[in-house]
């Protein structure tokens, strides 16, 4: 439990730099084109300037969520989306951290 706990605490914060390129990459296309902050979703995001990734993703978030969840996934404006899990993976990453360190490792015989 250790272990995984350690690994989803680190991909969790390693994943972060990704998470401020994407935020910064969709400001760039907000700030150079007609889109406004909310009315760029991460469908029209993903599928203009990502359309191989979005190919193979989302017919796979329909096929793993349910269809409304899916939907609202699709629709939410990728800016705000972007910086929420940022925030929210950074900050569950330095707190799963500590608890892991924490824990005792177990020996094998």
């Amino acid at each position: 439990m250790r272990r995984f706990l350690l690994v989803l605490a680190y991909l969790a914060i390693w994943s972060t730099p990704f998470q401020v390129g994407i935020v910064l990459w969709a400001l760039v296309v907000v700030l150079s084109t007609d889109a406004t902050i909310l009315s760029l979703t991460n469908d029209i995001f993903v599928s203009e300037y990502l359309p191989k990734f979005y190919m193979f993703i989302k017919p796979l978030t329909y096929f793993i969520f349910p269809d409304v969840f899916a939907d609202f996934i699709w629709t939410l404006p990728t800016v705000i989306h972007q910086i929420l899990k940022a925030v929210v993976s950074t900050w569950l990453g330095l707190w799963l951290l500590p608890i892991a360190k924490g824990m005792p490792e177990k020996k094998l015989a």
